[in-house]
């Protein structure tokens, strides 16, 4: 693994957000277990998931309803506002949104805030801790 550095983290974070995105639309739950830590929570509103599996389980779930993933005609767009690295912690801000009926004529479902601690791992960086926010 290159030594590390600050830009060289900067983009590994902005990559590993835009991952999230990408695989949420196009990749499996299980995937989901390249982005998060083992112990990580996602928080949205009042649901919260705590630990992989139950992020894994949530995102199957929004698969079997049809909420979102492949052949869903929904997509998520996320541009990174700024990342801090302290060592081998950061945080990261992202505004998001989440598009329906991709297909047709596209409409805005969601926008949001993403709020993210990430953990420094030997796989690489990875989400400790996400809050979504609606606004």
């Amino acid at each position: 693994m290159p030594e590390a550095s600050p830009a060289h983290d900067h983009a590994l974070i902005r990559d590993l957000v835009g991952r999230a995105a990408h695989l949420a639309d196009e990749g499996t739950p299980d995937d989901y277990r390249t982005l998060y830590t083992h112990d990580a929570t996602w928080t949205f509103g009042a649901s919260t998931q705590n630990g992989i599996e139950e992020i894994v389980a949530s995102a199957r779930q929004r698969r079997a309803e049809g909420i979102s993933g492949p052949e869903t005609a929904t997509r998520h767009l996320v541009v990174p506002l700024h990342v801090t690295v302290d060592g081998d912690t950061a945080d990261a801000v992202s505004y998001f949104l989440f598009f329906g009926d991709t297909t047709s004529a596209p409409v805005v479902r969601v926008f949001g805030v993403y709020t993210d601690e990430l953990t420094r791992t030997p796989e690489g960086w990875r989400i400790h801790r996400r809050v979504s926010r609606v606004g």
